[in-house]
């Protein structure tokens, strides 16, 4: 029996359903373009298809829950599992702080496909890890990113490799690996003893690859469902925390104190992962 998993985006929550495609095998996964060299490395995945392509599945597992990924399990005749999305307990711990652990994305993930989550590594771990320290200094929102990944670049000098984009270049003499997709960036992370970064889907990769991590959260919060990892945290038991679902442009109160780490205190959390 085949099994369509819907996930579309984004790059973490894409990450995410690698925790569940093995025990689905065979799997027709349709994402976006940009992800499919990334998600045709998931194991069970036979097949990698666009929103926009066309497929046969004897069952559907919606894991956006979006207006689009319903129609496009519309146009496929098998049965359809819908993941549960938890909206309305992630609005309430922003506007009302509420201390409740929302549960795991994977979990949701597993319960939607009847299935249970995989044990790591998700994806094939390196075979002759490196001593690279891996830094992710970017983030699709501004209030997820630390100001202190230069100096902290600077202070590694030749362990470091800074990953990302294009447009996440450091002012550092360090060793860049920037591309638009994963090709290169997986192979970098095969060489990494540990990475770094915020609340991103890089850092939601090296841990599905079962590498040690170290994550700095700040306007969003580890116990929203999305960190289901092992790797150390940083996180600041603020009253304004989490100040948005997901991470915002603008501090509310002006001050970023969420994200005020000194690069000695990252280096310390860096050389315990």
């Amino acid at each position: 029996m085949t099994t369509a998993v819907v996930r579309l985006s984004s790059l973490g929550d894409v990450v995410l359903a690698a925790s569940i495609t093995q025990a689905l095998a065979p799997v027709v996964f349709v994402t976006k373009p940009r992800y499919h060299q990334l998600v045709a490395r998931f194991p069970g995945v036979e097949r990698v298809v666009g929103p926009e392509e066309s497929f046969e599945a004897d069952r559907i597992v919606d894991l956006q829950s979006s207006p689009r990924s319903r129609a496009i399990c519309r146009r496929v005749s098998g049965r359809v599992d819908r993941v549960e999305m938890h909206r309305f307990s992630r609005w309430t711990r922003v506007a009302f702080k509420t201390p409740d652990r929302i549960e795991r994305v994977v979990d949701r993930y597993a319960r939607a496909a009847g299935v249970e989550v995989t044990p790591k590594p998700w994806l094939p771990p390196p075979t002759t890890p490196g001593d690279w320290i891996g830094l992710v200094p970017g983030a699709a929102h501004a209030l997820k990113v630390w100001p202190g990944w230069t100096d902290l670049a600077r202070r590694l000098g030749d362990r470091a490799v800074v990953l990302g984009t294009p447009d996440q270049r450091l002012e550092a003499p360090v060793e860049h690996v920037l591309e638009e997709g994963f090709d290169a960036t997986l192979e970098a992370l095969g060489r990494c003893r540990v990475v770094v970064g915020g609340d991103t889907g890089l850092v939601h990769l090296a841990a599905a690859m079962g590498l040690p991590t170290v994550a700095l959260f700040g306007p969003t919060h580890s116990a929203d469902g999305f960190w289901c990892h092992d790797g150390v945290v940083l996180e600041r038991d603020l009253a304004c925390r989490p100040c948005s679902k997901h991470g915002g442009d603008i501090c509310p109160i002006g001050d970023h104190a969420c994200m005020d780490w000194t690069v000695d205190e990252v280096l310390a959390a860096v050389e315990s992962a």
